[in-house]
């Protein structure tokens, strides 16, 4: 196993322990920044020459309702399965397609969006939602795998 690898499984592991503890209720351990009642961000990042992660959502805003918050934490959760999804095909070698240079992909207030890139720089492909991200990665799945889940909340 050589260090890319290493980093990728390292990087899983910490989505999957983050998710779990969202889904219980756990004040969040990882990917927390900021601080105060309305200030705090879930912020997780990813950078390599084929993949760029940039995910900066509201955490734990206690001023708002209950309704809002678990809209923030839904918005969370769907945001570390993605990025669980997109380290895991990337890690199996099948994130971009012939003449594919590189993904972007973000997640922010504003939205989500994507772009695949050729090697000057050109988009190829680009979306302001996740359904066709979320179609690409299906397909790039090896046929190998048992089962990955990703439940969008």
């Amino acid at each position: 196993m050589n260090a890319q690898d290493n980093k990728y499984e390292e990087t899983i592991a910490e989505l999957e322990l983050t998710l779990q503890e969202l889904e219980s209720g756990e004040e969040l351990t990882l990917f927390v920044e900021g601080h105060g009642l309305q200030s705090r961000l879930f912020v997780f990042t990813w950078r390599e020459p084929q993949l760029n992660i940039d995910i900066r959502l509201p955490y734990a805003r206690v001023l708002n309702d209950e309704q809002t918050q678990a809209a923030d934490n839904a918005e969370i959760g769907a945001a570390l399965r993605m990025a669980h999804l997109l380290l895991f095909v990337a890690a199996n070698g099948a994130l971009l397609q012939k003449g594919e240079a590189a993904l972007f992909v973000s997640l922010d207030e504003d939205g989500a969006r994507y772009r695949v890139v050729d090697a000057k720089g050109a988009t190829l492909d680009e979306g302001d939602d996740w359904s066709g991200l979320t179609a690409r990665l299906e397909a790039a799945l090896p046929r190998d795998v048992e089962t990955v889940s990703i439940i969008w909340p």
